[in-house]
């Protein structure tokens, strides 16, 4: 019987915090389709909204951070094995499945499929079933990309509480890298947080241990917990641990063994929490020009 893959480990990275505007396209089908959706939950259509909004699609996203990997190097000439998008806020555009369509620019040869409706938990959740997919032997090359874009026909809360960019990160896990997911992550009540960070540490000195939380986590919970801590600044709901991975990795895996990732989704004071350990070479990472707010 062969063996089965190792667990999947972060060998690349790429990440876009949006600086642009798309101009906006007058099409009432789309309005109709978006009207039949929110309707039956007593949500006024806010074509206004969308006219003023960026314009800045999944599609454009994904098709930006695929370029980016490719002038950076993608790690694996026969492309991923399995795919998988995770978003929180939906697309404005919904005519395009964008995990078959970035599965078609990576070469076309993965499962593809994408983990919604869970709020800040959905990459969490995608971690969760590649792990699940590599430890069946199924699976021995990851892409994540996460997805957040900021125009919707109706007044989302998240968005009119601050203001949120789009943003996105590709992250490709395969047996060469470094940081490794070595649990399922954790789903914690709220007032938990704390404790469920300490669990996630334990067996790992403190001083190589980074926790890398979420603009969502508890400032209180996270001193609580004891731990050095990175946090993700404002402007993401999904994305913000994501993009700061990406961003990071390969300089935290000079002074850190473990990190452990977490947010609070504010929508129900849920968090998540994920620890990776580090098992050998440093990745690498890239990111495209954005915005000097953002860096």
């Amino acid at each position: 019987m062969p063996a089965l893959p190792a667990a999947l480990a972060l060998e690349s990275a790429v990440w876009l915090v949006a600086d642009h505007r798309n101009p906006y396209g007058y099409d009432q089908e789309l309005l109709d389709y978006h009207q039949d959706l929110i309707a039956p939950h007593g949500l006024p259509l806010r074509e206004d909204l969308v006219r003023t909004g960026t314009g800045v699609s999944f599609t454009d996203l994904a098709h930006r951070l695929v370029g980016a990997a490719r002038r950076s190097g993608l790690p694996w000439p026969q492309g991923p094995d399995l795919l998988v998008l995770a978003y929180a806020l939906p697309d404005y555009h919904p005519l395009t499945t964008v995990s078959a369509d970035v599965n078609r620019l990576l070469g076309g040869g993965a499962r593809s499929f994408a983990v919604s409706e869970q709020g800040l938990r959905a990459p969490y959740t995608a971690l969760r079933l590649a792990r699940a997919y590599a430890r069946s032997g199924r699976c021995a090359r990851l892409a994540l990309l996460v997805l957040e874009q900021t125009t919707l026909p109706y007044a989302e809360p998240l968005l009119a509480q601050g203001r949120l960019a789009d943003s996105g990160a590709l992250l490709f896990f395969g047996q060469d890298g470094g940081y490794e997911p070595v649990s399922p992550p954790a789903a914690v009540p709220e007032g938990r947080l704390a404790s469920a960070l300490a669990l996630a540490a334990d067996g790992v000195p403190e001083q190589d241990v980074l926790v890398v939380a979420g603009p969502g986590a508890d400032a209180a919970e996270l001193a609580a917990a004891g731990l050095p801590c990175h946090r993700a600044g404002p402007g993401s709901y999904c994305t913000g641990v994501w993009l700061d991975l990406a961003r990071h990795h390969r300089d935290w895996a000079a002074r850190h063994q473990a990190l452990v990732l977490c947010d609070t989704d504010p929508r129900t004071g849920r968090s998540s929490v994920l620890a990776l350990h580090h098992r050998g070479a440093a990745p690498n990472a890239a990111r495209l020009p954005a915005r000097s707010a953002h860096r």
